[in-house]
């Protein structure tokens, strides 16, 4: 019997080892603040520290003897981003401060950073996509990764949410391809374990607090939240349509504003399609508040 990629890759994923800090069997009853996660989804970088610390505290606990006596430097690596990070980069930063500053209390050389860089993306919600469709997208997740500074290196690969795995097999395709054969550890800040719920169930999570510019707008406008912009704000904000759009750019800053169009401009979102129409109107808005 022929094993399709699918399965092949499956195979591949179930023999890795991982982590997650809290395990979703019932998508009514969380560990965690569903509302928190959905603000931190959408640039809240306060909270995002909360969880990346909630996660290293986790992991240090569960791994504490390893960690001590492993004889390899750990090498941490973000999920796969280009010049704007995605939201778990923040969740990524609190999680490695912490983890080195418990390596130098050990008197254990520092994680190093390393970057899994993102090719291509997608214009649609990757969350609100059924398992096959993920799937089906990973010819456009492209990644690349530089092999050399990972030699005698330990990875740990730091994510917040892991629902049909579909990242984590690219990555682990990119890992064989490369044919990087490094001990690993994937590490989530949470883990859907019940297969009866529908992938779906990561756009309802992503969205309960966050679901338009204007609530958005909550987290910009709040000092405590520290706004940080990340690629699911700026598709958030491309997807949208002018009449909202319009609303939302004149209730932020000019300087706000400026680097929400540049940051697309460095996602390359100027060559999709559906993209197109709000980044003009950005641009034109963009110029005449500066010229007011």
């Amino acid at each position: 019997m022929i094993e399709t990629p699918q399965e092949t890759i499956m195979m591949m994923v179930n023999d890795e080892q991982r982590f997650a800090l809290h395990l979703i069997n019932n998508s009514k009853k969380l560990s965690f603040d569903r509302y928190a996660y959905s603000r931190y989804k959408y640039g809240d970088s306060n909270q995002a520290k909360q969880f990346g610390q909630e996660l290293c505290t986790g992991f240090l606990e569960k791994y504490h003897d390893f960690i001590l006596s492993s004889n390899q430097q750990f090498m941490a690596i973000s999920s796969p981003r280009s010049i704007v990070p995605p939201a778990a980069y923040y969740i990524f930063q609190t999680f490695l401060e912490k983890l080195n500053h418990f390596l130098q209390s050990n008197g254990r050389p520092p994680a190093l950073e390393h970057t899994i860089q993102r090719i291509g993306t997608i214009a649609e919600d990757y969350s609100s996509l059924s398992r096959g469709e993920r799937f089906d997208r990973l010819i456009d997740e492209r990644y690349s990764i530089d092999c050399q500074p990972l030699t005698n290196k330990s990875l740990l690969f730091i994510d917040d949410i892991r629902i049909t795995g579909m990242h984590e097999m690219n990555i682990i395709r990119l890992l064989n391809a490369s044919q990087i054969y490094n001990a690993r550890l994937f590490l989530y800040y949470a883990q859907l374990i019940n297969d009866q719920i529908p992938s779906s169930f990561e756009h309802e999570l992503n969205r309960c607090a966050i679901d338009n510019l204007e609530q958005l707008l909550t987290i910009i406008h709040n000092p405590a939240a520290t706004f940080q912009i990340n690629t699911r704000v700026l598709k958030e904000i491309l997807r949208s349509n002018l009449s909202e759009l319009d609303q939302f750019l004149h209730s932020i800053s000019v300087d706000l504003i400026s680097k929400i169009y540049y940051a697309c401009l460095a996602c390359n979102y100027q060559t999709i399609k559906i993209f197109a129409d709000s980044l003009n109107y950005m641009h034109r808005c963009l110029q005449q508040r500066q010229n007011e």
